[in-house]
């Protein structure tokens, strides 16, 4: 018998390549890579994302819901006030705007609260993918199968990420967490909204370089200061790259060239700035106010750090 593909590849040129050569988009080339990797069929592998999208949705909905702090005293009811002024008369930019940005902030609020989230790809840029899916959810029709599909894109580019960089905050700074987060959404809302593949690594790539040199700086080691309202932040950032490449307009620099720079730039980065709250945000004189030393943030209260970072 001939042997199967194995669907693998390195690179976002080679995944091109693969989707060019049979047609396909992205989130199915990553789809038959898993099923060959799990040795599995295709069908349980989607349901399996669907799944994780539910755990998303809930996310955001419970943190929308939090009004008290999270027991560092850092973060705790701003998810809510940004839903709050979607509702009100004239909100800047629109409801969706505020919505989408409300919805990054709930899942990095209810992940302080120790709720259930989805790493996508660390816990402290958690937000980004699920604001995004739920805004197309409730503003373009996505249904779960396509949110589905849409995360097996997310994948495809985490895949040339996780094989050339890194998502680590502690090895390559907040570029590599919410900057990878922000370039995987750019391409799921790209080709949720029927982009080509070329379109969604254009997206990808724009989402990633104007993330570029971003540093890990929480206050007091918790992540919630600046990882909460980043999370708002990119999600809309991660629309507005898909809008670019959905425009037609093309990222000069591929991809593959912007995930070697921010290898680089992580390398080339002070440790202090790379999760050690050693300097940046951590270091002003707000912030050393705001540390168990100083006795606002209880010393026993568990540091919010997700796993693998």
């Amino acid at each position: 018998m001939p042997e199967q593909p194995s669907f693998d590849y390195d690179t976002a040129a080679a995944l091109l390549g693969l989707a060019q050569s049979r047609g396909w988009p992205l989130w199915q080339v990553a789809l038959a890579r898993e099923a060959r990797l799990q040795n599995c069929e295709e069908e349980p592998l989607l349901e399996r994302m669907a799944g994780h999208y539910r755990i998303m949705r809930q996310a955001v909905r419970d943190g929308l819901r939090i009004k008290d702090q999270s027991p560092s005293g850092l973060s705790g009811g701003d998810a809510s006030r940004l839903f709050e002024y979607s509702t009100s008369a004239g909100p800047l930019f629109g409801a969706r705007f505020s919505k989408l940005a409300a919805y990054g902030f709930a899942v990095l609020e209810h992940n302080a609260q120790f709720g259930r989230i989805v790493a996508t790809p660390t816990a402290g840029s958690s937000g980004i993918l699920p604001a995004c899916l739920l805004d197309l959810e409730e503003n373009e029709n996505l249904d779960e199968t396509g949110a589905a599909r849409a995360l097996f894109t997310a994948a495809a580019i985490g895949v040339v990420i996780g094989k050339n960089a890194s998502f680590s905050g502690a090895r390559g700074g907040c570029q590599a967490e919410v900057g990878s987060a922000s370039c995987m959404a750019a391409a799921a809302v790209t080709e949720a909204r029927g982009g080509s593949p070329e379109q969604a690594c254009s997206a990808a790539a724009f989402a990633l370089m104007n993330t570029l040199g971003m540093v890990c700086d929480p206050i007091g080691g918790y992540v919630e200061v600046p990882c909460v309202s980043r999370n708002g932040m990119f999600a809309v950032h991660s629309m507005l790259a898909a809008l670019m490449a959905l425009a037609g307009v093309r990222c000069v620099v591929p991809l593959d060239d912007v995930v070697l720079a921010m290898r680089d730039i992580g390398r080339r980065m002070p440790r202090a700035l790379k999760e050690t709250s050693e300097g940046g945000l951590a270091l002003t004189p707000a912030a050393k106010k705001l540390t168990p030393a100083a006795g606002l943030i209880p010393t026993d209260a568990p540091i919010s750090r997700p796993g693998g970072r």
